[in-house]
């Protein structure tokens, strides 16, 4: 008697050891071609940016090359990344405050729609404060040289975004789970954790890639108005006062460097969080 069929393993091994996985080739692909490109874009602008200024003869006091920017920035690597970390401190530290504080009362605004009307009209004042004339306020509430300050002025920047997102996330659950789940009669915690809060995450990783952004711009400002000599803000100061233009150029490079390195981890974590949408 026969032996009985049994379902193909799962595991299958060729010659050379086990088959890959088909999946991970077709995610490298997909990540390359997202990556192309913003890639090839960046180097088709750095090229026109460098034959610009090389064939018009402009001067480097008004923009330097690419090229001699890059030679500035790894000839000052060591000041760069001390700029970098203290400036960089202070914009993560207010960019978890500001996404943590605007999440909490995004929830909050979300269940009770009074309370809702009134926090969006002053969430909108906040969001439209400028950033020079907050800084200074929280250099005498917290001191020039604390990191808090600097951190208070990004926290504030990145809270409007953040509430406005979780509030409109949190209200755009589809009517059909909306009355599904008051026919299961289902606690009000377990709603918010399992359909509200998964149907935000769109909205709520938005608002992170966007304060990702501007908690760079914020500390930096920041940093113009008081704070340690050793941020990027004072580096760039004291540059521009010993026309070092390119070295200047350099330090905005490496803040460049230092925003986009924090977008892509918000980028990584929502990918990993949020599922794929299709």
């Amino acid at each position: 008697m026969s032996a009985p069929a049994t379902a193909p393993d799962a595991s299958v091994t060729g010659p050379a050891g086990p088959l890959a996985d088909p999946r991970a080739g077709g995610r490298v692909g997909s990540s390359l071609r997202e990556l192309a490109p913003p890639v090839l874009t960046a180097f088709l602008v750095l090229a026109l940016w460098e034959g610009a200024v090389r064939g018009f003869g402009i001067r480097p006091i008004l923009l330097p090359t690419p090229s001699s920017i890059v030679v500035a920035f790894l000839g000052d690597l060591p000041r760069l990344a001390d700029a970098i970390w203290t400036t960089g401190r202070a914009a993560i530290l207010g960019f978890f405050i500001g996404g943590a504080a605007g999440f909490t009362a995004g929830a909050v605004a979300a269940r009770f729609t009074w309370l809702r009307e009134g926090v969006l009209p002053m969430g909108v004042a906040f969001g439209a404060i400028p950033i020079v004339a907050t800084a200074p306020i929280f250099n005498l509430w917290f001191s020039a040289l604390s990191v808090w300050s600097n951190a208070s002025v990004v926290a504030l920047v990145v809270f409007f975004p953040m509430l406005v997102n979780t509030i409109t996330g949190l209200s755009s659950v589809a009517p059909g789970h909306a009355e599904l789940v008051r026919s299961l009669a289902m606690p009000r915690w377990s709603v918010f954790t399992k359909l509200q809060v998964p149907t935000a995450l769109p909205f709520v990783f938005g608002a992170l890639r966007l304060g990702a952004a501007l908690a760079v711009i914020a500390a930096v400002v920041a940093d113009f108005f008081g704070g340690f000599r050793s941020s990027s803000g004072f580096f760039i100061k004291t540059l521009m006062a010993t026309a070092d233009y390119t070295g200047a150029w350099a330090t905005v490079l490496a803040l460049c460097l230092f925003g986009l390195s924090l977008y892509g981890l918000v980028a990584l974590a929502e990918r990993r969080v949020v599922p794929e949408q299709g």
